[in-house]
């Protein structure tokens, strides 16, 4: 519901431009399992399949070893005592395997063991393509999902990283909601593959969807984009990460400032505002509940400030319940919109397609306030079609209706209004009237508490 993602009406506003200056990257939050380099290798596959070329050691792929932080340290304190500069972090990515043609790998027996399978294979030569041909026969890729992706360089270097998405075939179901599975990267590293980045496996976690394998914000490094998903009984949520290579020190780092969420919703990457840089969406349509009242969706899109990714803009779409259509309709109205305001109130009066919610004789009791809104704005314009639309409120609200106390309220603001010409008066007059009829803002105020609430000097505010 919206309520967990704050107030829609307190974060929309138009979005200023983003930074155009990009200055290096300060500080991230790092996600996902990290693969960082010591100063000396370690923890190398007791198995030798890698064709070594003469004088260096076997490359293998290793899981993560260390914290960056703790391997900077190591770095720094080293040359720190031999008084020499800093030196980079043991990675070495241009040193790739010779193409081969080994074996297809045997499947292992868990799903804990298929990235060291996969990494085993990719050091032996592996081709990508016989890879995936063997994940789709073991049923790790299937047409709902899972890829083997070799055509991106991620980590500037000018080698080209394997991004793998597979599910977990042991558990995998056709037929379910959601598969588990995961996201995993290899490089090149000393004559084989090392795994750069895994996201972690969980049961209930879907597979990893990669939105986009490219640059994203004009920086001319591929980003790497993606999100996982989780639903339970009334919704599902997906979570998208924007990730950077950082080669100081050998990890993929977010450039998301913040949680990127998506609720029962897409997420989507495109250039928006058309200034070159790439901005994600995600849309949140939050689930309807008796106490929360109708749902509204918004957009969230994230834009590039030069430094990182941000929440720019919380947009309201299209409603989709009649309620949200009278809300947009008095927006209008508040800004002093008049004409566009008489317009939205007709057609929420005649469209059908939008939605009711749960509130008894809402059609009518909706309909009967555009109409005395139509009508004081008529009045306020000097328009003589404020007694046109006097006689369409009482003629569609008689007494005994859902609409009636509107009705009566028209009569108080109509009075006044023949007498005084003063549309500040006549207001005054028809909220009199308002108070002894409740059923006027129980009618309004029925839509829970992610909703607005009205006031009799709501309605009419002069």
């Amino acid at each position: 519901m919206l309520s967990g993602c704050g107030a829609i009406d307190d974060v929309i506003g138009d979005r200023k431009p983003p930074t155009p200056t990009r200055p290096p990257l300060s500080t991230a939050t790092p996600g996902g399992k990290l693969s960082v380099w010591l100063v000396t290798p370690t923890g190398q596959f007791a198995e030798d399949i890698t064709p070594t070329p003469p004088g260096t050691p076997a490359g293998n792929p290793v899981g993560p070893a260390a914290t960056a932080t703790a391997a900077m340290a190591t770095i720094q304190a080293a040359t720190a005592t031999a008084a020499a500069p800093e030196v980079a972090p043991y990675y070495q990515p241009d040193e790739c395997p010779d193409p081969g043609s080994p074996a297809p790998p045997t499947r292992p027996q868990s799903f804990d063991n298929y990235n060291v399978m996969i990494g085993r294979y990719l050091s032996a030569g592996g081709s990508p393509t016989v890879l995936e041909a063997t994940l789709r026969n073991w049923g790790a890729v299937t047409d709902q999902g899972g890829v083997v992706q070799a055509d991106t360089d991620l980590t500037g270097d000018g080698v080209l990283e394997i991004i793998v998405t597979l599910f977990n075939p042991m558990v995998y179901n056709p037929d379910a909601l959601l598969n588990a599975g995961q996201l995993l990267v290899y490089g090149c590293d000393n004559g084989g593959y090392r795994l750069l980045y895994a996201t972690d496996y969980n049961d209930g976690i879907a597979l990893p969807e990669l939105a986009r394998v490219g640059d994203m914000n004009t920086d001319v490094r591929n980003e790497l984009v993606f999100f996982t998903q989780t639903c339970n009984v009334s919704s599902c949520y997906k979570e998208a990460k924007i990730l950077t290579w950082n080669a100081i020190v050998g990890v993929f780092e977010e450039l998301n400032s913040g949680q990127i969420i998506a609720i029962n919703g897409r997420v989507g990457v495109a250039d928006i505002d058309g200034d070159g840089v790439l901005e994600l969406t995600a849309q949140i349509n939050p689930p309807g509940t008796s106490d929360a009242g109708p749902p509204r969706s918004v957009l969230d899109t994230w834009d590039w400030t030069g430094i990182d990714y941000v929440l720019a803009l919380r947009e309201e779409e299209e409603p989709r319940y009649r309620i949200h259509a009278v809300y947009d309709a008095d927006d209008l109205f508040r800004e002093g919109e008049w004409r566009p305001a008489l317009n939205a109130y007709a057609e929420l009066r005649t469209d059908n397609q939008l939605l009711a919610w749960t509130v008894p004789g809402e059609y009518e009791i909706l309909r009967a306030y555009a109409a005395f809104r139509i009508m004081i704005i008529y009045a306020l314009m000097g328009n003589g079609r404020a007694e046109d639309w006097f006689n369409m409120l009482q003629s569609e609200n008689p007494p005994g209706t859902p609409g009636e106390g509107f009705a009566q309220m028209g009569v108080a603001f109509m009075d006044n209004y023949r007498a005084t010409g003063d549309t500040r008066a006549a207001c005054a007059q028809a909220i009199n009237t308002g108070m002894a009829s409740p059923a006027v803002l129980s009618g309004m105020n029925g839509y829970g508490y992610a909703n607005r609430t009205y006031s009799l000097g709501d309605i009419c505010p002069f």
